[in-house]
């Protein structure tokens, strides 16, 4: 009975070894990976996600598609049209310009400015020997008193000599030309200054008028295109035999409605004065005083919000 026992043991071991050994050798040819013709793999494989064949390959990486610029739409092209005359207003130039001309002019230096032989608005610009023609703004000349520099001025600083012609004038509101000062033709006391036809509006103060030929305001008396009735706004000078208080050769009037201004007669011609502001002019002494001191006048600086002592002060 125990002989049967231990042939029965040993059975049993010798079963129970063959597959301890049969699951070694298992292990061991998962965890190299043996090939015919490979060589030992040493990563273990991932007992949670088998490997997967050798056949199979990863599907390619997404790639975005390549963007493109919109293209705009092709835009029909339209025949060229003949061009047509249109009438407008001379267009201004902003100053010297370029005129195309057949004229033939010989640099006498390789540069500088030189004048024209006939015009006194035009010039020669040289540059490395040759020579272009040029023209001043619409009332201005060419000033030749320098002949490395390009100045166009007004007439009245230039002396033109024998060039006397000009181009033909270009006019805008109150400016005959497009550069100059111009007097108001239908009030003496007025003058704009124009630049580019752009015209400035100044005004004389009163009793005085611009003159064009001195170019300032002077006398309203001495220029000739005034109406001395209406610079004296209305105002007649008394007979001199009938003033006995003011002897001299001219005489001073209060003006009939305003307390500040006043008259000067010279030879029976008057000229508008007015008093320094803060002050009114008194009859009786013929000088400015306080408006206080002038009967009628106490209230001349009432809506002003500033007494007349302090603005006197202020305007000295």
């Amino acid at each position: 009975m125990k002989v049967w026992l231990n042939i029965f043991l040993l059975v049993g071991v010798a079963y129970a070894q063959q597959r301890t050994d049969s699951q070694g050798n298992k292990d061991y040819y998962d965890y190299y990976d043996y090939d015919d013709n490979k060589q030992p793999n040493p990563n273990p494989a991932d007992p949670q996600s088998p490997r997967a064949p050798d056949t199979v390959q990863s599907p390619p990486r997404y790639q975005p598609p390549t963007s493109r610029p919109i293209q705009p739409a092709p835009v029909p092209v339209q025949p060229a049209q003949p061009a047509r005359r249109v009438n407008r207003p001379r267009q201004r130039n902003r100053g010297p310009s370029i005129i195309q001309t057949s004229e033939v002019f010989n640099c006498p230096e390789p540069f500088g400015f030189f004048p024209h032989a006939r015009n006194c608005d035009r010039y020669w610009a040289c540059e490395n020997g040759t020579s272009t023609l040029k023209l001043c703004g619409n009332g201005l000349v060419f000033d030749d008193t320098d002949g490395l520099r390009e100045n166009c001025a007004y007439p009245f600083s230039v002396d033109c000599g024998d060039r006397t012609e000009l181009e033909p004038p270009i006019s805008t509101p109150n400016c005959p030309r497009l550069y100059g000062i111009f007097d108001d033709t239908s009030n003496c006391r007025v003058f704009y200054s124009c630049w580019n036809g752009d015209a400035a509006r100044f005004e004389c103060p009163p009793g005085l008028a611009y003159d064009h030929e001195q170019r300032v305001c002077v006398w309203a008396d001495l220029v000739s295109r005034c109406n001395q009735l209406e610079i004296a706004e209305g105002f007649v000078c008394p007979d001199p035999a009938d003033i006995s208080n003011q002897p001299g050769i001219f005489t001073r009037h209060a003006h009939p409605t305003d307390c500040r201004k006043f008259y000067v007669c010279i030879e029976g011609t008057a000229r508008p004065y007015g008093c320094q502001i803060g002050t009114v002019f008194k009859a009786d002494t013929l000088q400015c005083d306080d408006p206080e001191n002038v009967p009628g006048c106490e209230n001349y600086y009432a809506d002003l919000d500033i007494d007349t002592k302090t603005l006197a002060k202020l305007q000295g």
